[in-house]
């Protein structure tokens, strides 16, 4: 199963980590999400991201393969605040059906990256979701 990422599991290493396998985080490969937006959840320090259809818009992320054994450990790392939904996304500009984790409960607040590298480091550290 091809799955797009958007938050914190961009990063192949902590990727491979919690799917429970490295090689994970070597089938990583640029994607884009048209059609959505990716916003904050949670409340307003909270540096938890989701996304939401929003027309027009478009999500930078990245796909992966994701071997069974992996696809459990991401749905038991998500927990039920987190769906997976089948979508379609752009790799290399061809569509392909992928899933999506989306939060149950989300806000409209668009996402803004962070740019001090000590608070991205700090995120890092603390973000859990995809």
């Amino acid at each position: 199963m091809l799955i797009f990422l958007y938050g914190s599991l961009r990063d192949p290493v902590l990727l491979g980590q919690i799917a429970g396998d490295p090689r994970i985080g070597q089938t990583v490969r640029p994607a884009r999400l048209p059609g959505w937006s990716r916003v904050h959840i949670g409340a307003w320090r909270a540096r938890y991201a989701s996304v939401i259809r929003s027309p027009g818009s478009e999500v930078a992320g990245f796909v992966a393969r994701l071997t069974a054994t992996a696809h459990l450990r991401l749905i038991a790392y998500e927990g039920s605040a987190y769906e997976l939904q089948r979508v379609r996304a752009l790799v290399d500009g061809r569509p392909y059906r992928v899933g999506v984790w989306v939060a149950r409960a989300v806000t409209r607040r668009a996402w803004v990256e962070p740019t001090d590298p000590a608070r991205v480091r700090l995120e890092r550290s603390a973000t859990r979701h995809a």
